[in-house]
C-alpha cells in the first residue's frame, strides 16, 4: 500500500473517530435508574410583606399565581415564612407563649394554601423574643443573642409555634434555629456555632421528642457567605448528640459567583459532617446594599425583570441541584411591590420577573418526593441538563437550559428506562413565559430539540406506575 493512501486511510479513521466523540458529547444521556437526591422542592419567603404594604397573608389570587399548578400559575412548593418574635419585635410581633391560632402568626392564610397545592412550609427566626435573650431585646449589638437562660423557654416557644400551625392544618416541614446567625444587627440575632450545638442537643431537640413534633430542625442556615458554614454549624454537624436531632443543614447564597455564562462556584455538602441530612439553600437575590459581599457576583442595580438576570439564575440553580446535590433551592421574596431592586420574583400584581419563571420550570414539574437522576450535564457548551424521576406515577421531567445567544439543536436519550411515547415542553425564555408547546415522540426514548436561544426548557412525560428502580448505581441524598 502507497504512503499516500496510508495517510488517506489514517485521516478518515481520525475523522471518524472525532465524529464519533463529537456526537457522544453532544446527546445528553439520562440514566433512569442511577438515581441521586429527592427533591424537596423550590420556592420562596412570605416575610414582613402582605396585603396593602401590611403585614399578613397576600391575596387569594396572588396564592393562585404563586402556589397553584394549573395554567399560567408557578407552582412554587415551598413557602418560607418567619417566626413569631414576640410583641416587642416590628415583625412577626406576636406572642407564642402558649399554643393558639394567634401564635399561628399572620401569615396563617399563605401557608394554609401552599399545604393545599401540594407545597411545604419551612420556618426561620429573625431574632429570639426579648425575653431569651442576652440583652432584652430583639435588637442585637456586640453579638448579643440567645441567652443560655432562656434555652427552655424558647425551645417551649418554638414548639408552640409548630403545634398551632399543626392545629390548623399546616405540617411544618423544617424550622431553622436562626436565620443568618452570623449576622449581627437589626431584628436579627447572633447565634455562635457553639450557642447552637447546646441550644440543639439539650433543649430543642429533647423538646421536640417529648412533645412528638416530627418537624424537622435545621442549621447554621448562614447568610452572606458560604465560608461561614463551618464555623457556625461545625460543632454540631459533627456532634451526634446534637446532628442525630438535626434534620436539614441550610445555608444562604448571597456569594454565589458566576462566571462565562453558566459556570457557578460549588458549594458542596460540608465535609465530616454527619450524612444523611438534607441540604437546603434557603434565601438568595439581588438587593440593594452597600456591603459587595452580600450580593452576588452577577447582580446588576436597578429592577432586571429580563431573561438575561434569569438565565444568571437558572445556572445557580443548575449548580446547586445537579452539582451540590442539594434538595431545595429557595429564592428571599415571592413578592415586593414596587420593586426597586430584584429582592422580589414577582411584584405582587401579577407580574413575573424571567426569574419568578425561570424558578417555576422546575418547581411546577419537579414536585415534592421526585428524585434526581443521572444525566449528561453539560453536553455542549453553554447548555446544561438535569433529570428527575416520580416513580410512583412514571413521571420523568428533563430540564435543558440554553445560556447562548443561538439556538441549538440538543439529542436525549433516555436509558435504562420505561417507554415514553411523547414528552411534553414548555419553555421560558425572552419572548415566552412558561409556554406549553405541541407533544413531542420518542422513538426508541429518544429525541432532538432546537432549544431556542436564551431559554429553558422543562420537558414533561408520564408512563403507566412502575415498581422503583433496583439496583441503584448512584447514591441516595435523603
Amino acid at each position: 500500500m502507497s504512503t499516500m493512501r496510508k495517510r488517506q486511510i489514517l485521516w478518515l479513521a481520525v475523522l471518524i473517530q472525532a465524529t464519533i466523540s463529537g456526537f457522544a458529547q453532544s446527546t445528553a444521556t439520562v440514566n433512569w435508574t442511577n438515581v441521586h437526591q429527592v427533591i424537596d422542592g423550590f420556592g420562596a419567603s412570605d416575610a414582613f410583606q402582605g396585603q396593602g404594604g401590611g403585614q399578613g397573608s397576600t391575596t387569594s389570587a396572588n396564592q393562585a399565581l404563586l402556589f397553584g399548578t394549573g395554567a399560567g400559575q408557578l407552582g412554587y412548593s415551598i413557602l418560607r415564612v418567619c417566626v413569631p418574635s414576640g410583641a416587642s419585635s416590628p415583625y412577626c410581633s406576636v406572642d407564642c407563649t402558649s399554643v393558639g391560632i394567634s401564635c399561628a402568626g399572620p401569615y396563617l392564610g399563605d401557608m394554609q394554601a401552599v399545604v393545599a397545592n401540594g407545597g411545604r412550609v419551612f420556618a426561620s427566626p429573625w431574632t429570639p423574643p426579648a425575653q431569651y435573650t442576652t440583652n432584652d431585646s430583639t435588637t442585637c449589638s456586640s453579638n448579643s443573642g440567645l441567652a443560655s437562660s432562656g434555652y427552655a423557654g424558647y425551645a417551649t416557644w418554638l414548639a408552640n409555634f409548630v403545634q398551632s400551625l399543626s392545629a390548623q392544618g399546616v405540617p411544618l416541614y423544617g424550622l431553622s434555629v436562626q436565620n443568618e446567625p452570623n449576622d449581627c444587627g437589626n431584628n436579627l440575632a447572633y447565634m455562635s456555632g457553639s450557642t447552637i450545638d447546646s441550644f440543639i442537643k439539650n433543649n430543642l431537640g429533647p423538646t421536640f421528642t417529648s412533645d412528638g413534633i416530627s418537624t424537622l430542625i435545621a442549621m447554621p442556615e448562614t447568610g452572606i457567605a458560604y465560608d461561614a458554614v463551618p464555623t457556625f454549624g461545625g460543632p454540631c454537624g459533627t456532634d451526634s448528640s446534637c446532628s442525630n436531632y438535626v434534620g436539614i443543614y441550610a445555608w444562604q447564597d448571597y456569594n454565589a459567583v458566576l462566571s462565562g455564562t453558566n459556570t457557578v462556584t460549588p458549594n458542596p455538602y460540608p465535609s465530616g459532617w454527619a450524612s444523611g441530612k438534607k441540604y437546603w439553600q434557603t434565601e438568595v437575590s439581588c438587593p440593594t446594599s452597600s456591603n459587595p459581599a452580600y450580593i452576588p457576583s452577577f447582580c446588576q442595580s436597578g429592577y432586571n425583570p429580563g431573561i438575561v438576570n434569569g438565565l444568571d439564575w437558572a445556572a445557580v440553580i443548575d449548580q446547586r441541584i445537579a452539582g451540590d446535590n442539594a434538595n431545595a433551592w429557595l429564592y428571599w421574596w415571592l413578592y415586593f411591590a414596587s420593586p426597586s431592586d430584584d429582592e422580589g420574583l414577582t411584584d405582587g400584581n401579577g407580574n413575573v420577573a424571567k426569574r419568578g419563571y425561570v424558578l417555576a420550570q422546575y418547581s411546577k414539574f419537579v414536585r415534592p418526593g421526585y428524585y434526581r437522576i443521572d444525566s449528561t450535564r453539560q453536553p455542549q457548551t453553554g447548555v446544561s441538563v438535569s433529570a428527575y424521576q416520580n416513580t410512583s406515577g412514571g413521571n420523568l421531567v428533563i430540564i435543558a437550559t440554553n445560556y447562548t445567544g443561538s439556538a441549538v439543536s440538543q439529542t436525549f436519550n433516555i436509558t435504562n428506562a420505561p417507554t415514553f411515547s411523547t414528552l411534553t415542553p414548555t419553555i421560558t425564555s425572552a419572548s415566552q413565559n412558561l409556554a406549553q408547546l405541541s407533544n413531542i415522540s420518542l422513538p426508541g426514548n429518544s429525541f432532538t430539540y432546537t432549544l431556542p436561544a436564551q431559554s429553558i426548557t422543562t420537558f414533561v412525560g408520564s408512563t403507566a406506575a412502575i415498581p422503583p428502580p433496583t439496583n441503584l448505581s448512584g447514591t441516595v441524598v435523603q
